[in-house]
């Protein structure tokens, strides 16, 4: 089924819905295997439903474009991989158990483990199992500590049925409240050199994923596995290497679903901001329940017929307001954009972000599945660059 709304009218009885440019995840790859070359496998992370853009889609895409593997989280992410790439290798990161044992069987699936008591765990139930052995460097997260790591590789390689395709670990984003990258690479580099010397290091290293890609070119090493990246989330504004990107996420729009202009029957107007008395008001069929927040920045606005409406509180699960007052022609059914462009003006996600009091990122995984997503045709934009020369 076609999803566009100019070749399926039935979108246009859609109150809200959000749009994906499935073009920029294809050119954004393309971008990434430029930069980093051909010997460097890719792993696409595609966590959180490909970060809201639809994994079975986006996996589809990016086999078409060549991606060596996919990394995932949850089962239905894991589904829809595997269904639209019935070969490739799929990581799941840590966030399965042994209960999950036979969709890994049948999805062929490598599981990480981040310890001993996480493969006691899968050793349990005895089946034939694929891993990747995930170190923590300084993330504090999931990982075994680099000082047991060689003892969990002899307990895994003591089993003839685990087998260790690869090694990961996930670079610190705590900033200055932790380790800097160079310093936490090099608590893994000694046991790297202790592996390979005895020749049990895994096939497939891998520590670089979308900001460490842009920065630290060095840590490529045999697979990267961008995920932000991919749909252009990511929140570097330097960097060694210069990547043409752009958003996956095009455009969040609503419709307006009511209008009404104060009146002093309804009564005073709300102690609150942005309200005053005969505003023109209308009501946009949007809300919390789609993902938008509940608090959000005094700047919030969208365009409607070309022109700034500020949104004015509070958000309620599937309404929001805006003032029309200054834009006398707003009428029922038109289209109000929160993201995307409006004649001259635009709402780019950076400044949608600002306001939802988020990232880049957190508001494209922040959507719920209620908004719809449609396949947008690309904006003819020049794509923003990450990293400086």
């Amino acid at each position: 089924m076609n999803n566009s709304p100019l070749q399926n009218p039935s979108l246009l009885c859609e109150t809200t819905w959000r749009e994906i440019d499935l073009s920029a995840i294809g050119s954004n790859f393309r971008a990434i295997r430029g930069a980093i070359g051909p010997n460097t496998k890719i792993f696409a992370c595609l966590k959180q439903d490909a970060y809201g853009c639809g994994a079975g889609k986006v996996a589809s895409i990016l086999c078409a474009a060549g991606v060596d593997a996919f990394g995932v989280v949850s089962i239905a992410d894991a589904l829809a991989v595997r269904k639209a790439a019935p070969r490739k290798p799929i990581l799941m990161y840590p966030g399965i158990g042994p209960s999950a044992v036979g969709l890994v069987r049948d999805l062929d699936l490598t599981i990480s483990i981040s310890g001993e008591e996480d493969l006691a765990s899968w050793l349990s139930i005895g089946a034939p199992l694929k891993v990747f052995v995930k170190v923590d460097l300084g993330f504090w997260r999931a990982g075994v500590a680099p000082s047991n790591l060689r003892r969990l590789m002899d307990v895994c390689t003591s089993h003839s049925n685990v087998t260790v395709d690869g090694l990961y670990a996930h670079l610190s984003e705590l900033g200055d409240a932790g380790s800097s990258t160079l310093t936490q690479v090099a608590r893994l580099t000694p046991h790297l050199a202790g592996l390979k010397a005895e020749g049990r290091l895994p096939a497939t290293v891998m520590v670089s994923s979308s900001e460490s890609l842009l920065n630290h070119p060095e840590f490529d090493m045999d697979a990267v596995d961008p995920g932000a990246l991919l749909f252009g989330l990511t929140r570097s504004r330097t960097g060694r290497r210069i990547l043409p990107i752009r958003p996956a996420l095009s455009a969040i729009k609503a419709r307006i679903v009511a209008l009404k202009t104060g009146h002093d029957s309804m009564g005073a107007p709300p102690d609150l901001p942005g309200y005053h008395p005969d505003m023109r008001l209308a009501v946009l069929g949007i809300g919390w329940g789609h993902g938008i927040p509940r608090r959000l920045g005094s700047s919030a606005s969208v365009l409607v017929r070309e022109r700034r409406a500020p949104i004015v509180p509070p958000i309620h699960l599937e309404h929001l307001r805006i003032d029309v007052t200054d834009i006398p022609e707003a009428a029922l059914g038109d289209e109000a954009v929160l993201l995307g462009s409006s004649g001259a003006d635009r709402i780019t996600l950076p400044e949608l972000a600002e306001a939802w009091n988020t990232d880049e990122t957190g508001v494209s995984c922040g959507l719920r599945e209620s908004l719809r997503r449609i396949d947008a045709a690309p904006i003819e934009t020049e794509p923003r660059r990450r990293g400086i020369t």
